[in-house]
């Protein structure tokens, strides 16, 4: 799920850094590093997304996932850092579905019980409150400026 997340973040990132060139020749990028704590703990396994706070030439979304410190880096498009800009960010985290039956113990489940496992449902949870993960609610924006090394972003 972790790769998922991430992925998905990866692919918003390019589309909306599509046109930029060629890999790795974004000018002015920022390399910002970050820390996101929840009730003042680290929160590890969050992904975070920097989005325009209003579209524009001059800006592009990034994204990030946390460290087990609750550290993080931005990525745009395929490279490291954040342009300088306004952005709003959000940051979710989901429980982990069940990691998937491998073919050997599909085959031991069937030949021990005569018949294929049932397909669970899964349901993913938020483990942290909805509201941060959607950018009309989080209310969480910043302004990235040339120079700027750190953002601290407090949850509670």
């Amino acid at each position: 799920m972790k790769k998922m997340i991430l992925i998905v973040s990866m692919i918003a990132c390019c589309i909306c850094g599509s046109g930029c060139g060629e890999k790795g020749d974004i000018v002015g990028l920022v390399d910002v590093a970050g820390k996101i704590t929840y009730n003042g703990a680290p929160v590890e396994g969050a992904s975070v997304a920097f989005s325009p706070a209003s579209p524009s030439n001059e800006t592009r979304s990034a994204a990030g996932r946390t460290e087990a410190d609750g550290s993080f880096y931005l990525i745009t498009h395929t490279s490291r850092g954040i342009l300088p800009g306004s952005y709003k960010v959000t940051v979710s985290k989901k429980t982990e579905p069940p990691k998937p039956m491998s073919s050997e113990e599909i085959d031991a489940y069937v030949q021990q019980n005569g018949k294929q496992p049932l397909v669970e449902k899964i349901e993913i949870k938020d483990l942290l409150p909805e509201k941060y993960g959607k950018t009309e609610t989080s209310g969480l924006s910043y302004e990235i400026t040339k120079g700027m090394k750190s953002i601290e972003i407090t949850l509670e």
